[in-house]
């Protein structure tokens, strides 16, 4: 498939005006120095730009099935080379970062929301009480770049899905979405290490599979509860001591 080599320029420009300030790498350095975890998670290596992110004490663990990383990493860090799902079903954390827990996530794999909650369900088993998992993509710009297909070389899939997926079905947890460019980052605590996925998790996700486009422009409103793009709120949300009202329907 060919695509125009201006579109990824253009994607840029509009995801400037509509989220103004840092991008999501910003954002995730704020958690990482906020957090100080000393365990980090990443689904979607790339090449490592965000990985690199992690900084001591922190023990770090990249997994991608096709990682191109610098050697750019500043911590402790393993890198995997395979799909996420398979290393959850042969691996546990505890042989990579010396736990059976995490402390900060970051989900950026292959942009499918099937996957996205999958990945989600499979680190909530190694989560503690303040576990946070970040995801990213869950504000598309429009709908030619959230298809399920690449369209555009700025793709970000219809991960978007994965918010009022959660919403619907996990009112347990506490989902907030910050405003930052290209296309947001959500931000997930009170994850339950003790819960599995179950057979109605498998027949749910497959019913908001084929959630059309439509569903998106219509209820984004209703369940997508942002935040600004500014540490103060992010450090406010990360210590539950933010003013409520900062929490805004977008």
């Amino acid at each position: 498939m060919n695509f125009a080599p201006h579109e990824t320029a253009m994607y840029e420009i509009v995801a400037a005006m509509r989220f103004p300030g840092p991008n999501y790498y910003e954002v995730l350095r704020w958690l990482h120095e906020d957090l100080r975890p000393d365990s980090y998670v990443e689904i979607g290596v790339g090449r490592g730009h965000s990985l690199a992110l992690a900084m001591p004490p922190t023990i770090a663990v990249g997994i991608d099935p096709c990682p191109q990383v610098d050697d750019c990493r500043r911590t402790e860090t393993r890198v995997v080379a395979m799909p996420s799902s398979e290393f959850f079903a042969k691996h546990t954390l505890r042989e990579f970062v010396g736990a059976n827990h995490f402390s900060l996530a970051f989900v950026d794999g292959l942009h499918q929301f099937e996957q996205a909650v999958d990945d989600i369900f499979n680190l909530e088993v190694y989560a503690q009480p303040e576990s946070v998992i970040a995801v990213h993509d869950t504000i598309p710009l429009d709908e030619r770049s959230a298809g399920r297909t690449p369209r555009t070389t700025f793709h970000t899939g219809d991960v978007w899905k994965v918010v009022p997926f959660l919403r619907q079905f996990r009112p347990d947890l506490e989902v907030v979405t910050v405003r930052t460019g290209p296309s947001g980052l959500t931000l997930i605590r009170r994850l339950d290490g003790s819960r599995k996925k179950s057979q109605a998790d498998t027949e749910a996700i497959g019913r908001f599979r084929e959630l059309p486009w439509e569903y998106y422009s219509q209820h984004c409103k209703d369940y997508l509860h942002t935040i600004p793009n500014e540490r103060g709120a992010v450090a406010g949300w990360l210590s539950r001591q933010g003013d409520v009202e900062l929490i805004a329907r977008t």
